[in-house]
């Protein structure tokens, strides 16, 4: 595993690329494009000085591993469609980001980020930085720092408002059209903390069983999720992440967390952006891509592994997920390597 230490963000910054081997840079009209052929792309807009965002596509070919030792704070927005990254601690890897819509209030203080080879990233992220928060937005809308103190530091909250999750989307559009200015930047920016602060916005860091905090659709019914029901479906992912390869059924994974199947099926997708179903595949398909970058077990051990007991499943299910049969991704890792 490659391993970096960064004393600032541009740092971190800058060896998360090299580690990614996503290192063709160009700069146009403020848009910085990272990209390689074969890895995918990240392009982002402003300075982390300030206010920062981006979006990303692409997958990691190797594992890495940045320590990072620097006191920088943001406030973080952002989705995550696809990958899962993880932290260490106390010597053991644990989930740090799902993919989910989200937001934070993080200090950089310090600690140990890790990606594992063969996952694909694809997101969207907003980071406003703390000092410039407090100094310059706040007051420009009238608003004092102490109206953030209901958010925990360094908490990912992985429920917020629709409406939030619609100006990120928004974001989303103006870069990937190249549309974003630093005024329009700004603007997000402020849209975004309006929306953080307003009252509304309050209930989706209530956890109380008898609130509740969002409804979703079922075809023509709406289905209400309360704080008890989040965290149930958040036991529905632990669950998953910890037997992924023993193809869980709605039905099972409602019994066992005592949820309906129906808050289950459209609660858990509404939350974290994709179905059960994808959730466990996304699991099984990383873990696939690991085993074969080991290269010490066959493609049917290797199906066996990850639990399916098809051999020709898993190679449709592979492709499916990654556009390669296992053949293929095996090779293409082999000749990137020998490059």
């Amino acid at each position: 595993m490659k391993k970096g230490i960064a004393n600032s963000s541009s740092e971190y910054q800058k060896l998360f690329h090299d580690f990614a081997k996503i290192t063709n840079v160009s700069n146009q009209d403020g848009f910085v494009l990272y990209e390689n052929n074969q890895a995918g792309s990240i392009v982002s807009y402003g300075q982390p000085e300030t206010i920062q965002c981006g979006i990303g596509d692409y997958v990691v070919d190797s594992d890495f591993s940045i320590e990072y030792h620097y006191g920088t704070r943001f406030l973080h927005f952002g989705i995550i469609y696809e990958g899962i990254t993880y932290s260490l601690k106390n010597g053991e890897l644990v989930a740090q980001s799902i993919p989910s819509s989200f937001m934070a209030l993080e200090k950089m203080d310090k600690g140990v980020g890790v990606w594992r080879a063969g996952q694909r990233f694809k997101g969207v992220e907003f980071s406003i930085n703390y000092d410039y928060l407090v100094d310059t937005l706040l007051p420009s809308i009238n608003r004092q720092e102490k109206e953030l103190d209901f958010i925990m530091v360094n908490t990912r909250y992985t429920m917020i408002s629709q409406e939030i999750i619609d100006v990120l989307s928004k974001v989303e559009g103006y870069i990937k059209n190249r549309i974003l200015t630093n005024a329009l930047m700004q603007a997000c920016a402020i849209e975004l903390v309006e929306l953080l602060l307003a009252p509304s916005s309050r209930m989706y860091f209530v956890t109380s069983k008898d609130r509740y905090i969002r409804v979703v659709k079922a075809g023509k019914r709406d289905i209400k999720i309360s704080g008890e029901d989040i965290n149930k479906l958040n036991k529905v992912r632990d669950i998953i992440v910890s037997s992924a390869y023993d193809f869980k059924t709605i039905p099972m994974l409602a019994g066992e967390v005592g949820i309906s199947e129906q808050k289950l099926k459209y609660g858990f997708q509404d939350y974290f952006k994709q179905t059960v179903w994808d959730f466990q595949n996304n699991i099984r398909m990383s873990r696939a891509a690991f085993l074969i970058k080991e290269n010490e077990m066959n493609f049917e051990e290797i199906s066996k592994a990850v639990g399916y007991h098809s051999q020709t499943a898993f190679y449709n299910a592979f492709k499916k997920w990654c556009g390669l049969t296992p053949g293929d991704f095996k090779r293409h890792l082999s000749n990137h390597h020998e490059n």
